[in-house]
């Protein structure tokens, strides 16, 4: 069955403040931009819909307009290694999922989210601007399946070609 993957990069974020990385909120812009792709993204997913996000209130912040625009009644799920870890994190994220859901999406951060781009696309290169979603589908019948081999780019979504 096919599974539908989707990493997203966290809406932009405010730099002003003097406070941790993690804590940082979205900028107007980000508050913006988050609801537009968020309507978008309600569109792509099928069936079951997991989100994964990152513990930065930014990528939080963003994960919870998509959450909300979807009527998603599973909770947020967060995953400290979607801050602290690699791609590989991300991909063991996936690889956790409940075989109940069809579409996971995972609310991260550059440099992760392009590193993970790369080893699914063959050094894909290219910037993955924020509020960005960028889609995967995987043949396997079960998440635990997931690996780098059977993850195939789909096609990405930028805030400015909505624009």
């Amino acid at each position: 069955m096919q599974k539908l993957i989707f990493v997203v990069r966290h809406a932009k974020s405010s730099w002003e403040s003097p406070l941790k990385d993690l804590d940082r909120p979205l900028n107007d812009r980000g508050i913006r931009t988050a609801p537009i792709m968020a309507a978008l993204f309600k569109d792509l997913i099928l069936g079951p819909t997991l989100v994964i996000s990152s513990p930065a209130n930014r990528a939080f912040s963003t994960a919870k307009v998509f959450h909300a625009e979807c009527q998603l009644e599973e909770p947020i799920k967060v995953v400290n290694d979607l801050y602290f870890g690699d791609e590989e994190s991300y991909l063991e994220s996936i690889r956790k999922v409940a075989d109940k859901f069809r579409t996971v999406a995972l609310f991260g951060h550059n440099p992760k989210v392009e590193d993970f781009s790369a080893r699914v696309v063959n050094g894909y290169t290219g910037n993955v601007p924020t509020c960005a979603i960028m889609s995967f589908i995987s043949e396997v019948n079960e998440w635990k399946e997931v690996d780098w081999s059977t993850i195939q780019y789909n096609k990405h979504y930028f805030p400015k070609e909505l624009e």
